[in-house]
Protein backbone atom coordinates (compact mmCIF):
# COMPACT_ATOMS: atom_id res chain seq x y z
CA UNK A 1 0.00 0.00 0.00
CA UNK A 2 2.39 2.32 0.88
CA UNK A 3 4.50 1.17 -2.66
CA UNK A 4 1.56 2.26 -4.61
CA UNK A 5 0.95 5.59 -3.01
CA UNK A 6 4.70 6.21 -3.14
CA UNK A 7 4.11 5.90 -6.86
CA UNK A 8 0.85 7.91 -7.13
CA UNK A 9 2.96 10.85 -4.80
CA UNK A 10 5.64 10.40 -7.00
CA UNK A 11 4.04 10.94 -10.56
CA UNK A 12 1.51 13.67 -8.79
CA UNK A 13 3.54 15.96 -6.50
CA UNK A 14 6.00 17.26 -9.50
CA UNK A 15 3.28 17.00 -12.68
CA UNK A 16 1.38 19.54 -10.18
CA UNK A 17 3.62 21.33 -9.16
CA UNK A 18 4.82 22.13 -13.29
CA UNK A 19 1.53 22.99 -13.57
CA UNK A 20 1.16 25.51 -10.94
CA UNK A 21 4.43 26.82 -12.06
CA UNK A 22 3.21 27.07 -16.23
CA UNK A 23 0.33 28.61 -14.45
CA UNK A 24 2.53 31.56 -12.97
CA UNK A 25 4.65 31.82 -16.41
CA UNK A 26 1.24 32.16 -18.19
CA UNK A 27 -0.07 34.99 -15.78
CA UNK A 28 3.16 36.90 -15.89
CA UNK A 29 2.88 36.60 -19.48
CA UNK A 30 -0.76 38.23 -19.50
CA UNK A 31 0.53 40.58 -16.72
CA UNK A 32 4.66 41.69 -17.20
CA UNK A 33 4.48 44.68 -14.72
CA UNK A 34 4.55 41.95 -11.97
CA UNK A 35 7.95 39.89 -11.66
CA UNK A 36 7.29 38.28 -8.94
CA UNK A 37 4.48 35.60 -10.58
CA UNK A 38 7.66 34.48 -12.54
CA UNK A 39 9.86 34.31 -9.20
CA UNK A 40 6.93 32.25 -7.46
CA UNK A 41 6.94 29.97 -10.77
CA UNK A 42 10.46 29.29 -10.41
CA UNK A 43 10.02 28.55 -7.09
CA UNK A 44 7.58 25.64 -8.23
CA UNK A 45 9.41 24.42 -10.89
CA UNK A 46 12.31 24.06 -8.65
CA UNK A 47 10.09 21.92 -6.51
CA UNK A 48 8.89 19.95 -9.05
CA UNK A 49 12.68 19.22 -10.07
CA UNK A 50 13.61 18.11 -6.76
CA UNK A 51 11.12 16.00 -6.00
CA UNK A 52 11.86 14.30 -9.50
CA UNK A 53 15.49 14.04 -8.67
CA UNK A 54 14.61 12.58 -5.35
CA UNK A 55 12.21 10.33 -6.99
CA UNK A 56 14.49 8.54 -9.63
CA UNK A 57 17.69 9.40 -7.37
CA UNK A 58 16.94 8.22 -4.07
CA UNK A 59 18.94 9.02 -0.98
CA UNK A 60 21.35 6.70 -0.05
CA UNK A 61 24.57 6.62 2.62
CA UNK A 62 27.50 8.32 1.54
CA UNK A 63 26.12 11.20 -0.52
CA UNK A 64 25.24 12.81 -3.51
CA UNK A 65 22.12 12.70 -3.78
CA UNK A 66 20.79 14.76 -0.69
CA UNK A 67 22.81 17.66 -1.53
CA UNK A 68 21.31 17.96 -4.69
CA UNK A 69 17.60 18.16 -4.02
CA UNK A 70 18.60 19.93 -0.45
CA UNK A 71 19.85 22.97 -2.60
CA UNK A 72 16.58 22.72 -5.18
CA UNK A 73 14.46 22.51 -2.10
CA UNK A 74 16.35 25.57 -0.51
CA UNK A 75 16.56 27.72 -3.69
CA UNK A 76 12.67 27.32 -3.83
CA UNK A 77 12.27 28.74 -0.12
CA UNK A 78 14.07 31.11 -1.06
CA UNK A 79 11.91 32.00 -4.53
CA UNK A 80 8.96 31.52 -2.73
CA UNK A 81 9.77 34.28 -0.08
CA UNK A 82 11.33 36.90 -2.77
CA UNK A 83 8.07 36.40 -4.97
CA UNK A 84 5.90 37.09 -1.68
CA UNK A 85 7.95 40.27 -0.94
CA UNK A 86 8.17 41.29 -4.14
CA UNK A 87 4.30 41.83 -4.83
CA UNK A 88 3.60 44.25 -2.17
CA UNK A 89 7.05 46.60 -3.22
CA UNK A 90 9.59 45.33 -0.06
CA UNK A 91 13.13 44.04 -0.50
CA UNK A 92 14.29 40.58 1.20
CA UNK A 93 16.50 40.69 4.17
CA UNK A 94 20.05 39.99 3.08
CA UNK A 95 20.30 37.45 5.44
CA UNK A 96 17.75 35.57 4.84
CA UNK A 97 18.04 35.72 0.71
CA UNK A 98 21.68 35.16 0.62
CA UNK A 99 23.34 34.40 3.98
CA UNK A 100 20.85 31.71 5.44
CA UNK A 101 20.68 29.82 2.52
CA UNK A 102 24.24 28.81 1.77
CA UNK A 103 24.56 28.45 5.61
CA UNK A 104 21.94 25.49 5.37
CA UNK A 105 23.40 24.25 2.11
CA UNK A 106 27.14 24.14 3.75
CA UNK A 107 25.18 22.21 7.02
CA UNK A 108 22.84 19.92 4.68
CA UNK A 109 26.21 18.65 2.32
CA UNK A 110 28.20 18.60 5.49
CA UNK A 111 25.93 15.57 6.75
CA UNK A 112 25.70 13.87 3.03
CA UNK A 113 28.99 14.16 2.41
CA UNK A 114 31.44 14.02 5.11
CA UNK A 115 29.42 12.69 8.16
CA UNK A 116 26.57 10.84 6.73
CA UNK A 117 23.33 11.40 8.89
CA UNK A 118 19.46 11.45 7.66
CA UNK A 119 18.02 12.44 10.52
CA UNK A 120 20.27 15.58 10.74
CA UNK A 121 19.37 16.97 6.74
CA UNK A 122 15.52 16.39 7.66
CA UNK A 123 16.41 18.72 10.81
CA UNK A 124 18.17 21.05 8.64
CA UNK A 125 15.77 21.11 5.86
CA UNK A 126 12.92 21.75 7.48
CA UNK A 127 13.73 24.02 10.03
CA UNK A 128 15.52 25.77 7.64
CA UNK A 129 12.88 26.56 4.83
CA UNK A 130 10.58 27.82 7.94
CA UNK A 131 13.44 29.76 9.05
CA UNK A 132 13.82 31.39 5.48
CA UNK A 133 9.89 31.68 4.82
CA UNK A 134 9.42 33.01 8.18
CA UNK A 135 12.00 35.42 8.18
CA UNK A 136 9.73 37.54 5.66
CA UNK A 137 6.31 37.68 7.25
CA UNK A 138 7.17 40.51 10.01
CA UNK A 139 7.48 42.87 6.27
CA UNK A 140 4.52 40.77 4.57
CA UNK A 141 2.14 41.80 8.00
CA UNK A 142 0.44 44.56 6.43
CA UNK A 143 -1.30 42.35 4.17
CA UNK A 144 -3.64 41.32 7.76
CA UNK A 145 -5.13 44.63 7.02
CA UNK A 146 -5.97 44.46 3.51
CA UNK A 147 -8.47 43.39 1.51
CA UNK A 148 -9.92 39.69 2.36
CA UNK A 149 -7.84 37.91 -0.16
CA UNK A 150 -4.65 39.69 1.06
CA UNK A 151 -5.58 38.24 4.80
CA UNK A 152 -6.14 34.67 3.46
CA UNK A 153 -2.64 35.07 1.58
CA UNK A 154 -1.14 36.05 4.54
CA UNK A 155 -2.74 33.14 7.17
CA UNK A 156 -1.92 30.70 4.19
CA UNK A 157 1.80 31.53 3.96
CA UNK A 158 2.52 31.45 7.54
CA UNK A 159 0.53 28.22 7.99
CA UNK A 160 2.95 27.08 5.15
CA UNK A 161 5.98 28.07 6.89
CA UNK A 162 5.10 27.10 10.22
CA UNK A 163 4.20 23.56 9.10
CA UNK A 164 8.00 22.75 8.73
CA UNK A 165 8.47 23.14 12.39
CA UNK A 166 5.94 20.54 13.78
CA UNK A 167 7.01 17.96 10.93
CA UNK A 168 10.11 16.66 12.06
CA UNK A 169 9.03 15.98 15.49
CA UNK A 170 6.47 13.72 13.71
CA UNK A 171 8.36 10.91 13.09
CA UNK A 172 6.58 7.49 14.17
CA UNK A 173 9.22 5.31 14.03
CA UNK A 174 12.67 6.82 13.96
CA UNK A 175 14.41 3.59 13.53
CA UNK A 176 12.63 2.62 10.79
CA UNK A 177 14.26 5.35 8.68
CA UNK A 178 17.77 5.25 9.32
CA UNK A 179 18.69 4.24 6.16
CA UNK A 180 18.20 6.57 3.75
CA UNK A 181 16.61 4.40 0.54
CA UNK A 182 14.27 3.35 2.67
CA UNK A 183 12.73 6.95 3.80
CA UNK A 184 10.57 6.90 0.18
CA UNK A 185 8.84 4.03 0.94
CA UNK A 186 7.95 5.21 4.79
CA UNK A 187 4.57 6.53 6.01
CA UNK A 188 6.41 9.75 7.68
CA UNK A 189 7.98 10.44 3.71
CA UNK A 190 4.61 10.11 2.04
CA UNK A 191 2.99 12.19 5.03
CA UNK A 192 5.35 15.15 4.17
CA UNK A 193 5.14 15.00 0.89
CA UNK A 194 1.18 15.05 0.61
CA UNK A 195 0.80 17.71 3.35
CA UNK A 196 3.14 19.91 1.33
CA UNK A 197 1.18 19.34 -2.26
CA UNK A 198 -1.84 20.50 -0.46
CA UNK A 199 -0.66 23.58 1.18
CA UNK A 200 1.82 24.19 -1.93
CA UNK A 201 -1.85 24.01 -3.75
CA UNK A 202 -3.44 26.52 -1.68
CA UNK A 203 -0.70 28.57 -1.57
CA UNK A 204 -0.60 28.75 -5.12
CA UNK A 205 -4.44 29.10 -5.46
CA UNK A 206 -4.35 31.93 -3.15
CA UNK A 207 -1.49 33.74 -4.56
CA UNK A 208 -3.54 33.58 -7.80
CA UNK A 209 -6.36 35.01 -6.16
CA UNK A 210 -4.70 37.69 -4.91
CA UNK A 211 -2.90 38.51 -8.46
CA UNK A 212 -6.63 38.36 -9.66
CA UNK A 213 -7.78 40.62 -7.66
CA UNK A 214 -4.79 43.01 -8.29
CA UNK A 215 -5.62 43.09 -11.90
CA UNK A 216 -9.04 43.64 -11.35
CA UNK A 217 -8.26 47.05 -8.81
CA UNK A 218 -5.98 48.08 -11.22
CA UNK A 219 -8.31 48.41 -13.67
CA UNK A 220 -11.00 49.96 -11.72
CA UNK A 221 -9.06 52.24 -10.68
CA UNK A 222 -8.34 53.31 -13.99
CA UNK A 223 -11.78 53.23 -14.98
CA UNK A 224 -12.66 55.84 -11.85
CA UNK A 225 -9.59 57.95 -12.45
CA UNK A 226 -8.44 61.04 -14.56
CA UNK A 227 -5.47 59.90 -16.17
CA UNK A 228 -4.54 63.73 -16.14
CA UNK A 229 -5.08 64.70 -12.86
CA UNK A 230 -5.40 61.38 -11.22
CA UNK A 231 -8.92 63.01 -9.40
CA UNK A 232 -11.92 60.69 -9.83
CA UNK A 233 -14.01 60.94 -12.77
CA UNK A 234 -17.33 61.78 -12.75
CA UNK A 235 -18.93 58.54 -13.10
CA UNK A 236 -16.37 57.54 -10.18
CA UNK A 237 -17.61 60.51 -8.00
CA UNK A 238 -21.71 59.55 -8.78
CA UNK A 239 -20.68 56.49 -7.83
CA UNK A 240 -19.29 57.35 -4.03
CA UNK A 241 -21.96 60.40 -3.83
CA UNK A 242 -24.71 57.61 -3.17
CA UNK A 243 -23.15 56.73 0.18
CA UNK A 244 -22.81 60.84 0.93
CA UNK A 245 -26.62 61.92 -0.39
CA UNK A 246 -28.24 62.37 1.67
CA UNK A 247 -26.12 63.05 4.73
CA UNK A 248 -26.15 62.24 7.98
CA UNK A 249 -28.63 63.36 10.38
CA UNK A 250 -26.98 67.13 12.25
CA UNK A 251 -25.04 66.97 8.98
CA UNK A 252 -24.61 69.23 5.68
CA UNK A 253 -23.02 68.65 2.50
CA UNK A 254 -21.68 71.00 0.42
CA UNK A 255 -20.19 71.19 -2.98
CA UNK A 256 -17.88 73.24 -5.21
CA UNK A 257 -17.00 73.65 -8.59
CA UNK A 258 -13.59 75.14 -10.38
CA UNK A 259 -13.28 76.42 -13.58
CA UNK A 260 -10.27 77.45 -15.09
CA UNK A 261 -10.11 81.17 -16.57
CA UNK A 262 -8.93 81.67 -20.05
CA UNK A 263 -8.14 78.06 -20.62
CA UNK A 264 -9.55 78.12 -23.83
CA UNK A 265 -6.65 80.65 -24.94
CA UNK A 266 -4.14 78.69 -22.93
CA UNK A 267 -4.27 75.94 -25.56
CA UNK A 268 -5.00 78.18 -28.22
CA UNK A 269 -1.86 79.61 -27.68
CA UNK A 270 1.05 77.43 -26.10
CA UNK A 271 -0.58 73.88 -26.83
CA UNK A 272 -2.80 70.79 -25.99
CA UNK A 273 0.67 69.62 -24.00
CA UNK A 274 1.11 72.63 -21.95
CA UNK A 275 -2.90 72.50 -21.16
CA UNK A 276 -2.25 69.01 -20.23
CA UNK A 277 0.24 70.05 -18.10
CA UNK A 278 -1.53 73.19 -16.14
CA UNK A 279 -4.22 70.33 -15.70
CA UNK A 280 -2.19 67.95 -14.17
CA UNK A 281 -0.97 70.88 -11.42
CA UNK A 282 -4.16 71.72 -11.25
CA UNK A 283 -5.29 68.48 -9.82
CA UNK A 284 -2.47 68.31 -7.93
CA UNK A 285 -3.55 71.81 -6.28
CA UNK A 286 -6.60 70.25 -5.61
CA UNK A 287 -5.94 66.89 -4.14
CA UNK A 288 -3.51 68.91 -1.82
CA UNK A 289 -5.68 71.28 -0.60
CA UNK A 290 -8.70 69.46 0.36
CA UNK A 291 -9.26 66.42 3.38
CA UNK A 292 -8.96 62.49 2.93
CA UNK A 293 -12.92 62.43 3.19
CA UNK A 294 -13.42 64.64 0.32
CA UNK A 295 -14.10 63.42 -2.97
CA UNK A 296 -12.27 65.79 -6.13
CA UNK A 297 -13.07 64.87 -9.19
CA UNK A 298 -12.68 66.07 -13.30
CA UNK A 299 -15.84 66.89 -14.96
CA UNK A 300 -14.52 67.43 -17.92
CA UNK A 301 -12.25 69.89 -19.76
CA UNK A 302 -11.17 72.22 -17.52
CA UNK A 303 -13.92 71.83 -14.83
CA UNK A 304 -13.22 70.46 -11.48
CA UNK A 305 -15.48 69.41 -8.85
CA UNK A 306 -15.04 68.38 -5.38
CA UNK A 307 -18.03 67.20 -3.04
CA UNK A 308 -17.40 67.95 1.11
CA UNK A 309 -19.02 66.22 3.27
CA UNK A 310 -20.35 67.06 6.46
CA UNK A 311 -19.20 70.86 5.48
CA UNK A 312 -21.54 73.45 6.37
CA UNK A 313 -21.59 76.71 3.52
CA UNK A 314 -19.14 79.29 5.64
CA UNK A 315 -16.80 76.36 5.64
CA UNK A 316 -17.08 75.21 1.72
CA UNK A 317 -16.58 78.96 0.96
CA UNK A 318 -13.83 78.97 2.75
CA UNK A 319 -12.02 76.01 1.40
CA UNK A 320 -12.80 77.42 -2.11
CA UNK A 321 -11.48 80.75 -1.20
CA UNK A 322 -7.98 78.80 -0.37
CA UNK A 323 -8.50 76.88 -3.51
CA UNK A 324 -8.23 79.95 -5.77
CA UNK A 325 -5.73 82.11 -3.72
CA UNK A 326 -3.23 78.91 -4.09
CA UNK A 327 -3.75 78.50 -7.74
CA UNK A 328 -4.02 82.29 -8.55
CA UNK A 329 -0.27 82.34 -6.66
CA UNK A 330 1.32 79.16 -7.82
CA UNK A 331 4.37 79.14 -10.57
CA UNK A 332 3.12 77.58 -13.79
CA UNK A 333 6.30 76.80 -15.80
CA UNK A 334 4.85 75.57 -19.21
CA UNK A 335 3.26 79.00 -19.14
CA UNK A 336 6.20 81.75 -20.34
CA UNK A 337 5.31 85.28 -19.96
CA UNK A 338 1.78 84.15 -17.97
CA UNK A 339 3.11 81.69 -15.38
CA UNK A 340 -0.13 81.12 -13.40
CA UNK A 341 -3.65 80.35 -13.82
CA UNK A 342 -6.77 81.43 -11.89
CA UNK A 343 -10.04 79.94 -11.58
CA UNK A 344 -14.12 81.02 -10.63
CA UNK A 345 -16.30 78.77 -8.30
CA UNK A 346 -19.57 77.76 -7.68
CA UNK A 347 -20.73 77.01 -3.84
CA UNK A 348 -24.04 75.44 -2.71
CA UNK A 349 -24.57 73.02 0.09
CA UNK A 350 -27.73 70.49 -0.24
CA UNK A 351 -31.17 71.11 0.47
CA UNK A 352 -33.70 68.65 2.23
CA UNK A 353 -35.01 66.48 -0.43
CA UNK A 354 -32.65 67.43 -3.05
CA UNK A 355 -29.98 65.23 -5.13
CA UNK A 356 -26.90 65.37 -6.34
CA UNK A 357 -28.08 66.39 -9.90
CA UNK A 358 -29.55 69.24 -8.47
CA UNK A 359 -26.57 70.39 -6.18
CA UNK A 360 -24.21 70.79 -9.04
CA UNK A 361 -26.83 72.42 -11.21
CA UNK A 362 -26.95 75.35 -8.39
CA UNK A 363 -23.30 75.48 -8.10
CA UNK A 364 -23.37 75.20 -11.55
CA UNK A 365 -25.32 78.42 -11.66
CA UNK A 366 -23.15 80.02 -9.00
CA UNK A 367 -20.07 79.07 -11.17
CA UNK A 368 -21.54 81.02 -14.28
CA UNK A 369 -22.21 83.68 -12.09
CA UNK A 370 -18.83 83.85 -10.76
CA UNK A 371 -17.63 84.08 -14.29
CA UNK A 372 -20.46 86.89 -15.49
CA UNK A 373 -18.44 89.18 -12.52
CA UNK A 374 -15.18 89.24 -13.80
CA UNK A 375 -13.82 85.55 -12.99
CA UNK A 376 -11.22 84.73 -10.55
CA UNK A 377 -13.82 84.90 -7.83
CA UNK A 378 -16.36 82.76 -5.58
CA UNK A 379 -19.74 82.89 -5.35
CA UNK A 380 -22.55 80.90 -3.62
CA UNK A 381 -26.33 80.57 -3.82
CA UNK A 382 -28.44 81.67 -0.88
CA UNK A 383 -32.17 80.66 -0.32
CA UNK A 384 -32.79 84.62 -1.99
CA UNK A 385 -30.19 84.25 -4.32
CA UNK A 386 -26.53 84.62 -5.13
CA UNK A 387 -24.35 86.31 -3.76
CA UNK A 388 -20.53 87.74 -4.22
CA UNK A 389 -18.48 86.69 -1.49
Amino acid sequence: MLHDAGQFLALLNPGMALLLALCFVLAWHHERARPYLLQVGACYLLYAVAFGVQAVWPPRQGGGPATVTGALYLGSAVLLSRGMLARIGVRPDRCAAMVLPLALFGALAWFDLVQPSLFARIYILNIGVALILLAGVARLGRLRTGRNVDRVLFWVFVVFALQFLPRTLLTLAPAVVQDAAVLPRTAYWLWLQATLALLLLALALALLAATAQDVIDRLRHERDTDPLTQLHTRRSLEALAVHQVPPRPGEQLSVLLCDLDFFKFINDNYGHSAGDAVLTQVGRIIAAGIRRRDIAARLGGEEFVVLLPDTPHDAALQLAERLRQTLEQASIDVLPGMHNVTASFGVATLRPGEDLEALLMRADNALYAAKNNGRNCVEWEREAGLAVQ
